[in-house]
């Protein structure tokens, strides 16, 4: 695989297909910060580089449905892979295995296997780092451009209930992110309680 063939196409491909002050969480800064974990998170587990290489190769690609279809991206998006890796030199098995890949990060669908759990893993990794309230912050501003708006005490609600019933799924990631999500999850639980207890004043 020519991962730099793919990571061109991806810049380039993102950059024209997604607008970033409507996709300003879901862009190129949020891609690369997974291509980067999931090679981390990877390395970590001990897979070797070729798996590595179609790990990247997913996360460059793992968002470009957003442009397509937003409520279905990952399926979107695995079928733009689909699509455009064949045209970027990559065999049909390489092909298969990063749509595989891609599919992994729906939250709908249980990772079935060691490298599906790190893409799942590296998809959300912004949720135990430092700077998560200002990707949280992204994220609202990204959701009220798509028409969903909230409160304060609503968006912090709405980042509790997610929080709350995350886990990552590999050693890695919780060897990595494990005590920030932890740290995030408590300042998310106090900023909801300080914003009831501003509302009942």
């Amino acid at each position: 695989m020519d991962e730099k063939r793919v990571e061109e196409w991806a810049v380039k491909w993102i950059g024209e297909n997604l607008d970033p002050r409507r996709w300003c969480y879901h862009h190129l800064g949020h891609v690369r910060d997974v291509v980067a974990d999931a090679a981390e998170f990877g390395r970590l587990s001990g897979l070797p580089e070729p798996e590595l290489s179609l790990l990247r190769a997913a996360g460059w690609l793992h968002d470009t449905g957003y442009a397509i279809d937003p409520a279905n991206h990952e399926e979107a998006s695995a079928r733009k892979a689909q699509e455009v890796l064949p045209q970027l030199g990559c065999t049909p098995e390489e092909t298969l295995r990063v749509t595989g890949l891609i599919r992994a990060t729906s939250l709908e669908r249980e990772p079935a296997e060691l490298a599906e759990r790190i893409m799942r893993d590296a998809d959300i990794g912004r949720l135990g780092t430092a700077d998560f309230v200002g990707a949280a912050l992204l994220l609202r501003r990204e959701l009220a451009h798509c028409g969903r708006q909230f409160t304060d005490l609503e968006f912090w609600q709405f980042e509790s209930g997610f929080l709350g019933k995350t886990e990552f799924y590999t050693a890695a990631a919780r060897r990595l992110r494990g005590a920030g999500l932890e740290r995030n999850r408590a300042w998310v639980l106090n900023e909801v309680a300080r914003l009831e207890r501003e509302e009942k004043a």
